[in-house]
């Protein structure tokens, strides 16, 4: 039932972004939050408004839109009945739930980009991989609602009835607009993954703990197969079934806000665990504090807190400076 789907990732959704603040706040402290933070909230408040639109979309204005009629069936529609307006606003809708989507991906690239600069803080060498990472998240942000909103011009065409407005102003039928939008995200998905990976390949730890960070910093390339799962689903589903572009959108963003917290929140369950086990015990202070790669668990003192659970005892990787979380 997609009432059903919609509003249960939704709500997962949410209890992943609250716990993922929790977690921050119970490693670092309100005073050591990074902005990264704050815009994964604006990015559930951006998703919550994706949602809201797909439901409208497929249940509100009955999955119609301007698509899906001969020119007979379009000559012949009232303009003053339902259905008349129930395919305006449901184009309207799809317009704005493309929207949503594209802004919900970025926001969420962006928090990755905070979010390595923590990690690479002191390294000189990745300066310029993040620089150029926020110009090429920046372009194709442009780029894509640029596609998104100009794709068919007037825009009064995207929601014109009679005469057929074209393909590229239609829902179910903006294959170009599709696979650009896919295209630059994918494009940008595997530059950010760029960035962690190699220097995490290249760490000096046990076998187990390596393949673990490059599984956490890896799902990327599970938002990257939602999104070809999407685009494909769009491309095969024909011109009479572009409520489908909505679920698909929020699976994929779901998907996206999923992976994007799943450090924070792994970091957070692996330190109740240690703690549970009385392992890795490190000096805290009242206010919060950062876990540091280079800490050295057995320099700690007896009053201490857990060792963040991704720390590694080896200064001459990354930094010993580096904030995981």
């Amino acid at each position: 039932d997609f009432i059903a789907e919609l509003w249960a990732l939704w709500g997962i959704a949410t209890l992943v972004v609250c716990l993922r603040v929790w977690a921050r706040v119970a490693l670092v402290g309100w005073r050591r939050l990074d902005w990264d933070d704050p815009l994964m909230v604006l990015t559930l408040l951006f998703h919550t408004a994706g949602t809201v639109a797909a439901y409208y979309a497929v249940v509100v204005w009955k999955g119609l839109a301007n698509n899906g009629m001969t020119e007979a069936q379009r000559a012949a529609l009232d303009s003053n009945s339902e259905e008349w307006r129930f395919r305006v606003n449901g184009s309207k809708t799809h317009i704005i739930g493309l929207i949503m989507y594209t802004t919900v991906l970025w926001l969420l690239k962006a928090c990755w980009l905070i979010y390595y600069m923590r990690l690479t803080d002191g390294v000189h060498t990745m300066r310029w991989r993040i620089r150029i990472g926020w110009l090429f998240l920046g372009t194709t942000y442009i780029a894509a609602l640029f596609i998104v909103i100009f794709k068919c011009l007037p825009l009064s065409k995207q929601w014109q009835i009679y005469p057929d407005p074209g393909k590229n102003c239609e829902p179910g039928n903006a294959h170009l607009m599709f696979i650009s939008v896919m295209v630059i995200n994918t494009a940008t998905d595997l530059y950010l993954m760029t960035i962690p990976l190699p220097i995490i390949y290249k760490l000096r730890i046990e076998l187990k703990k390596k393949i673990m960070l490059l599984v956490l910093f890896s799902g990327g390339f599970l938002v990257i197969i939602f999104g070809i799962l999407r685009c494909s689903t769009l491309l095969t589903a024909g011109p009479f079934e572009s409520s489908k572009s909505g679920p698909w959108s929020i699976r994929e963003t779901f998907m996206a806000i999923l992976v994007s917290n799943v450090p924070m929140i792994f970091s957070l369950f692996r330190r109740w665990y240690h703690c549970a086990r009385g392992q890795s015990k490190i000096k805290g202070s009242s206010g919060g504090q950062n876990y540091l790669l280079g800490s050295n668990p057995q320099s700690n003192s007896k009053n201490s807190r857990c060792l963040h659970p991704l720390s590694i005892p080896d200064d001459t990787t990354w930094n010993s400076q580096e904030v995981i979380v």
